[in-house]
């Protein structure tokens, strides 16, 4: 019902978060840990970060793991499998990842999406929230307004406005205190416990973005992309990031046999399976065939991750960790540019054909050699 909306919450946020932090990293690393006083804002990435430094400006974070620990003067953005804010944010945050927790105190407003989010007992958020994921625990104290959607929301803490819920599962706790209405859509009703103060009036409204029960396929497809792509590179990072460099020297010809591979194989293997000794033929030609449509997508994808590294002036000396960091973050870009109506759709099949003829190319290569 929601999980959508949240979802591309989730997927916007990493893009305007993990893309700008690639680009303008002052440190990205497998591990990176910075201590200290730092008088400027700060833009790190990699597979591992921690900030235990107060930081007197914005920070920018991006990674596998990424924590903020001690104080930061400005705004937070971070994106990550696992994200952790316990600093005091003297402005706003905007985070998403796999498992977001805020338990630090946040002095303006919250924006988080993943598919845990927690606003912790500890952490104290001076403005609005606002909160998307499958599994939404606000146990803290929001200053203002708190929206959220979710799948399962969980709320124990004190509000001290309105507070809107969209989910299939709506859960008020006896310490919850709602300064405000409590505003639900929902096809179930809420559960609220007797010893929950709510000042306000509880107000139901219709549900206006049912979902199809199989909505979670495109996710799990974007997921096992991310998977393979990174499989991919790791298995054969000189031949992965090669066919990614011969695209960017000869894309004209990488787009012609691109084309000529993905519309005359098929033709070519059909006509095999006409005879009973062009089978023997056919057969692996097709595996082939389907193996070299996932490699084409990938080496695109791995295309993208090396132009943002190019713009950086990091393609040559990158690490694996940024290596595979820009490949997150070119599938996200992928993804989101497929939401323009016919452009998007457009661009991402040249992005493929180019792939398909310059992962042909690099083979050939290889097999003269």
């Amino acid at each position: 019902m929601v999980n959508h909306r949240a979802r591309w919450l989730l997927i916007i946020l990493l893009i305007a978060t993990s893309a700008g932090t690639l680009l303008v990293a002052q440190e990205a690393d497998e591990v990176v840990v910075k201590r200290g006083t730092i008088e400027d804002d700060l833009y790190v990435a990699g597979r591992s970060v921690d900030v235990v430094a107060q930081v007197q400006g914005d920070v920018t974070a991006a990674g596998q793991r990424v924590s903020i620990d001690e104080s930061v003067t400005g705004d937070v953005l971070a994106a990550g499998e696992t994200v952790t804010i316990l600093a005091q944010v003297q402005d706003d945050v905007r985070v998403a990842g796999r498992s977001v927790t805020i338990a630090g105190s946040v002095a303006g407003h919250v924006v988080a999406a993943g598919e845990t989010v927690s606003i912790a007992p500890a952490a104290t958020v001076g403005g609005w929230a606002w909160l998307a994921g499958r599994e939404v625990h606000v146990a803290g104290r929001v200053g203002k307004e708190l929206k959220v959607a979710g799948q399962v929301v969980t709320v124990s803490g004190e509000v001290a406005g309105d507070v809107e819920i969209m989910a299939e599962e709506i859960r008020i706790l006896a310490r919850a205190r709602i300064k405000g209405n409590l505003v639900y859509r929902s096809e179930n009703e809420p559960q609220i416990s007797e010893d929950a103060d709510i000042a306000g009036d509880i107000i139901a409204k219709p549900v206006l973005y049912p979902e199809p029960e199989d909505r979670g396929g495109g996710f799990i497809f974007l997921l096992a992309l991310a998977v393979a792509a990174i499989v991919y590179f790791l298995l054969f990072p000189v031949f992965s990031v090669a066919g990614a460099e011969g695209l960017r020297r000869a894309p004209l010809t990488a787009l012609g046999i691109g084309v000529a591979v993905l519309f005359a194989t098929p033709f070519v293997i059909l006509l095999l399976f006409v005879t009973l000794i062009g089978v023997l033929i056919a057969l692996p030609l097709l595996a082939y065939y389907l193996v070299s449509l996932l490699g084409g997508l990938l080496t695109g994808v791995i295309y993208v991750g090396d132009a943002g590294l190019r713009l950086m002036g990091r393609a040559g000396s990158a690490a694996k960790g940024m290596r595979v960091l820009s490949i997150v973050v070119a599938l996200v870009a992928i993804l989101l540019i497929q939401v323009i109506p016919v452009v998007g759709a457009l661009a991402v099949l040249v992005l493929f054909v180019l792939g398909l003829g310059a992962l042909q190319l690099q083979i050939w290569r290889r097999y003269s050699q």
